[in-house]
């Protein structure tokens, strides 16, 4: 009996191994499977100068792999994960921008939260262990860009099948970098000349130049201008000595001309475009030999 015992409990601990053996191919997955391969995960168009001549756009792909043991077909969507809808810093109006695949030439913009699912979107068919890649576009529209900063909006890649149901997704984020930059130009009585504004003051007298001139200032926000003179604030006659002291005033504010100066622009987030009013002060003119008296200012902005 003791030996019969013994022969049972060796008999259960061996044949609980092979129980587990012949159970295991029951874990192989049969259903359908979808992994999403997003890099980068950050949608992002660097760079971007509002005052350049390109479009904020950028491309990115997104990888579908079928981890499953059947076939797998569905339709990508993007969904947002708060909305509203537009790329945003937190504060102002959002930045709208469109998502197109590529890969199909299919809008799949979630303008309503969720990109609208029509019978002109294609499914995508994998087979097990299968993957493909599907090229992505993201654009922005230019004319929401106010200011600099980086705008952004966290969305979910979903893959849904014919009857809506989730076989996988993944997260990233759509942004748009837009750079600090600002632009300057002149309006009024001007000429150019070999690409250098000549700038006319009449005969030379004593007092304000009868010159409509103004500097016209285009910022993503707050700029600052350097101005500077190549005769340290005197119109020189030729290569000679003969000078008239003068001085300038921007936007009502007087610039010292003897060394390079700086002049700050109003404070602030958001666009500036400002028409600043240019004025000379020209100085004492008696006994001054007859002739042409010129300068050469230099004007340059920089954007915070």
């Amino acid at each position: 009996m003791m030996l019969r015992k013994a022969l049972f409990l060796v008999a259960a601990m061996t044949a609980a191994p092979a129980f587990g053996q012949t159970a295991a191919p029951q874990a192989i997955r049969t259903d359908c499977l979808v992994r999403m391969s997003a890099v980068p995960a950050a949608w992002m168009i660097r760079g971007y100068d509002p005052f350049g001549t390109e479009i904020p756009q950028a491309t990115f792909n997104v990888t579908f792999i079928n981890d499953g043991g059947s076939e797998c077909r569905f339709v990508p969507l993007f969904e947002l994960s708060q909305p509203p809808f537009g790329l945003s810093k937190g504060t102002g109006k959002p930045i709208d921008y469109a998502l197109v695949n590529l890969t199909d030439a299919q809008d799949i913009t979630p303008r309503a939260g969720r990109s609208l699912r029509t019978p002109s979107l294609r499914e995508l068919v994998l087979a097990p262990n299968e993957s493909k890649t599907l090229l992505y576009k993201l654009v922005a529209d230019p004319d929401d860009v106010r200011e600099a900063g980086t705008f952004t909006q966290d969305v979910m890649i979903e893959a849904q099948d014919r009857s809506f149901r989730s076989l996988g997704g993944t997260r990233i984020v759509l942004g748009l970098e837009v750079l600090p930059s600002a632009r300057i130009g002149l309006a009024g009585a001007y000429s150019m000349n070999k690409g250098q504004a000549l700038v006319d003051l009449g005969e030379l007298r004593t007092g304000a130049a009868p010159v409509p001139l103004q500097l016209r200032v285009s910022s993503t926000g707050s700029y600052d201008l350097q101005v500077t003179s190549a005769n340290s604030g005197k119109l020189r006659l030729g290569s000679t000595e003969w000078v008239v002291p003068y001085s300038v005033s921007i936007g009502e504010r007087t610039v010292n001309l003897v060394s390079p100066s700086q002049l700050s622009g109003p404070n602030g987030a958001g666009y500036h475009r400002d028409s600043l009013p240019i004025q000379f002060m020209i100085g004492d003119v008696s006994n001054r030999r007859a002739g042409t008296y010129s300068d050469v200012i230099s004007i340059s902005v920089t954007a915070r």
